[in-house]
């Protein structure tokens, strides 16, 4: 006969508040760090708008600045409500719009004509595959990309139920966020640092004008110093919370002879 559903999964609705309350104490000091390399980043966009001659390439890359600060908020926003696979895909647009600036940067008449196409054929497509090869580090953040890229598509090794992990979920469906320490801080981790790497780029590509001078320039510097020191204790904290969850689900899981006899017993309801 054929197998329930509800035998195999079941579905679980989350409290978002109490999902909200357990990643915020996870995260704990780190969320500053995360407000301050928006904070520099949006300040760093607002002296980009006042550079007096400014190159092809300035207006794209503050557009696409713009883009990327929107990006890290609304994956920062997602990931503290829960919100792992959502998150992870505005991460992802981050990686794209970020590397597609450098691109700019280093092609200022591919940004002219950008800004100024007046249809999709003028403007151009700037696949990531195509570019990665004029940017520093293309192959890594084409990697990194295809990886995240990989893991959000909808593909039977990256549903919702979060692919060989699904044992670990007691093998639930879950409908709005849930806790999961690890890949918390994983996806938080990367938010950081590609911000902070979007900062060190910004400060390099601009490092003639004076407005970028030695206050924001140790601001940042501060930043990167901040986010090193804190790194490992989230991720070690993160590895010791995530291990006790696991157990504490195994624990009210079935065993796999328990499955089996239960099995046995609806072959015999005929």
């Amino acid at each position: 006969m054929p197998r329930p559903l509800k035998i195999l999964k079941g579905i679980v609705l989350e409290d978002m508040a109490a999902t909200r309350e357990k990643v915020s104490k996870l995260l704990g000091d780190s969320v500053a760090t995360t407000e301050e390399a928006l904070a520099q980043l949006s300040d760093c966009l607002r002296l980009l708008l006042e550079i007096d001659r400014a190159t092809k390439a300035d207006r794209s890359i503050v557009d696409l600045g713009a883009r990327f600060w929107n990006d890290i908020r609304a994956s920062n926003t997602l990931l503290h409500e829960g919100l792992i696979l959502p998150a992870t895909m505005m991460l992802r647009d981050a990686v794209e719009t970020r590397v597609l600036a450098e691109y700019f940067h280093l092609h200022p008449e591919q940004a002219e004509a950008w800004q100024k196409a007046r249809n999709r054929q003028e403007r151009g497509h700037f696949d990531f595959k195509q570019i990665k090869g004029d940017v520093e580090d293309g192959q890594k953040w084409y990697d990194f990309w295809n990886g995240l890229s990989s893991y959000i598509h909808p593909t039977a090794k990256a549903t919702i139920t979060y692919r060989n992990q699904r044992p670990l979920f007691g093998h639930n469906l879950y409908l709005g966020g849930f806790y999961r320490p690890f890949d918390t801080v994983l996806i938080f981790e990367m938010q950081q640092d590609i911000c902070i790497n979007f900062l060190d780029s910004l400060a390099h590509w601009y490092k003639d004008y004076v407005l970028l001078d030695k206050q924001l320039l140790a601001r940042i510097e501060l930043l990167e110093e901040t986010h090193r020191s804190q790194k490992s204790k989230l991720f070690a904290r993160a590895e010791s919370e995530q291990k006790d969850l696991d157990g504490d689900i195994k624990a009210t899981r079935l065993s796999g002879d328990a499955v089996i006899k239960l099995f046995k017993t609806l072959d015999t309801l005929t």
